[in-house]
């Protein structure tokens, strides 16, 4: 049995958007942390 074209399509946008949230979140830790390493907030991590 064969999947309509508009649930299909529904499914496929649901995918983007999960995928597009995912992204901004990463970059938004991303630039956050960057700035707070460039204003000396906070310290180079030591691992180990």
């Amino acid at each position: 049995m064969a999947m309509p074209w508009g649930m299909t399509l529904w499914m496929a946008k649901m995918v983007w958007m999960a995928l597009c949230g995912w992204v901004s979140s990463c970059l938004t830790v991303a630039h956050e942390l960057a700035q707070a390493l460039r204003n000396g907030d906070v310290g180079p991590f030591h691992v180990g």
